[in-house]
């Protein structure tokens, strides 16, 4: 097969004849990769953005590339370009409001705003407006801290946080699970060539959870534990125990926003100029909620000092002490200085407004709030069960090149695939899952191996630097304690 290379201003430099050992590999949560080996007689230059079209997508170099001399006329090449989806691994994300391109932030808000930030930054980065934000998991609010974060790592803390995947379709952005697409039934004699089974690569695997809660709004002597408890009291829930034994894992963070809570909205505001002890004048801000049934001075913790999250707004996803005054049944709200300017929150165009939605913790709730927080909590570990408790089974699949082109069978990262064998699964006869990576030969791109799969694998790198980022929090967390 010929294959064109073209530099940055799309002037064609050489039509190369690639060897049997090129491939196209793509997978979920990794790069999009295209390897091309050859050989050429005379060098040619081969610089960062020179680009190749393959298969109905544009692969980039990303770095200048220097050949090996085999002889006084023979150069043999051994180079990877890159599609789309790994160019964003150049770009930072950046807090750009008002114009601050900050690199070190945190974000309090739902999965889909995170993303919608990240968008904005790769169309920054690349100069256009063509990336989009598609599908994404619906979340409440997460919190990221983004400290020199790269746009792909952005994406991957925000799918972890929301306990999902993230891909692409072209230049849309998605963070939900990667499965979609018409079912293809497959198997060995219909398509595929041989069924070879293993597992994902690093992936935790349990079949007992024992989830652990919240202590937000939570009054041990009251409660009568200091962490949200399942109903019942429940200390583990088990799924397919009956299949693979009893392997256990332990899980808090996917849990740490459910806990007793009421949603307030804001009826009312008003604000009052006063002075500090030095004479220096700055705004309070009080609020009212009139849906409010209970007196949060009756429900305090000792040693804890009330504090509000709101969820929308101008103040969507801050966090602020406050005060209430049961005779007036108004909040006060602690006026902080959070930046070296000056500036003033909850100040300027950053103010409560009414109909603002506010969560108050820190506080223990009236009773009726702790049966409904431990069936929220009950749903939750049922869903992360879903998600995470799945089979871990990989079935490598190279597929029959003449049944691909006979049939015009599409493969695509996430396609839903009906993997049929009397043999692996003799209860059913077949495996409904997905696509998780193609590998294509470029001389022949109806040769395809496929990795069929519930799970996605982590590469080796992959898992150390997840657990570098988890001891990095550690620290961080005991830093600030």
């Amino acid at each position: 097969m010929l294959i064109t290379i073209y530099d940055s201003n799309r002037k064609k430099k050489a039509d190369i004849g690639v060897n049997d050992s090129s491939t196209q590999v793509k997978e979920i949560h990794s790069d999009n990769v295209l390897s091309l080996s050859f050989t050429l007689f005379g060098r040619i230059e081969l610089d960062v953005n020179d680009y190749v079209d393959f298969e109905g997508e544009r692969y980039w170099l990303t770095e200048k590339y220097r050949p090996t001399q085999k002889s006084n006329q023979e150069w043999e090449y051994n180079v990877k370009l890159y599609g789309i989806e790994s160019l964003i691994k150049r770009f930072l994300v950046l807090r750009t409001v008002d114009g601050e391109n900050e690199p070190v932030f945190s974000l309090t808000a739902p999965a889909r705003t995170h993303v919608a930030m990240i968008v904005e930054c790769i169309n920054l980065g690349m100069g256009t407006t063509d990336w989009k934000v598609g599908e994404v998991a619906d979340t409440g609010n997460i919190i990221i801290d983004y400290e020199g974060t790269y746009c792909n790592e952005g994406l991957k803390k925000v799918a972890e946080a929301a306990g999902t995947e993230w891909w692409f379709d072209g230049m849309t952005v998605n963070v939900c699970r990667c499965e979609h697409g018409e079912e293809l039934a497959l198997g060995y004699g219909n398509g595929i060539l041989s069924i070879e089974p293993g597992t994902a690569d690093n992936v935790k695997f349990y079949t007992r959870l024992f989830p652990t809660g919240s202590t937000r709004n939570i009054d041990p002597s009251r409660y009568g534990h200091s962490r949200l408890q399942l109903p019942g009291g429940v200390k583990y829930v088990d799924v397919n125990t009956d299949k693979y034994g009893i392997i256990h894992h332990y899980e808090q963070d996917a849990f740490s926003h459910i806990y007793p809570k009421r949603i307030g909205t804001i009826s009312s505001v008003r604000s009052e100029e006063v002075t500090d002890e030095d004479g220096n004048p700055f705004t309070v801000y009080y609020f009212k909620d009139s849906g409010l049934d209970f007196d949060p001075n009756a429900y305090e913790i000792a040693g804890l000092v009330k504090q509000v999250t709101f969820q929308n707004g101008e103040l969507n996803g801050r966090e602020f002490e406050v005060n209430f005054n049961s005779e007036t049944r108004e909040f006060e709200i602690i006026t902080i200085w959070p930046y070296d300017d000056g500036t003033q929150l909850p100040g300027g165009s950053l103010v409560p407004e009414s109909g603002d939605e506010y969560i108050l913790w820190n506080i223990r709730m009236p009773d009726e709030y702790y049966p409904i927080a431990e069936a929220e909590y009950l749903a939750a570990v049922n869903e992360y069960n879903a998600a995470h408790g799945v089979d871990v089974s990989v079935y490598k699949c190279p597929t029959d090149h003449v049944w691909v082109e006979d049939n015009g069978a599409e493969f695509y990262l996430g396609r839903r695939v009906r993997l049929e064998s009397h043999q692996y699964f003799p209860e059913t006869g077949y495996r409904s899952s997905r696509i998780t990576k193609i590998t294509r030969r470029v001389n022949l791109p109806s040769y395809v191996e496929l990795e069929i799969s519930d799970a996605v694998s982590k590469g080796g790198m992959e898992n150390i630097e997840d657990s570098i980022d988890e001891v990095r929090n550690i620290v961080q967390t005991s830093n600030a304690s």
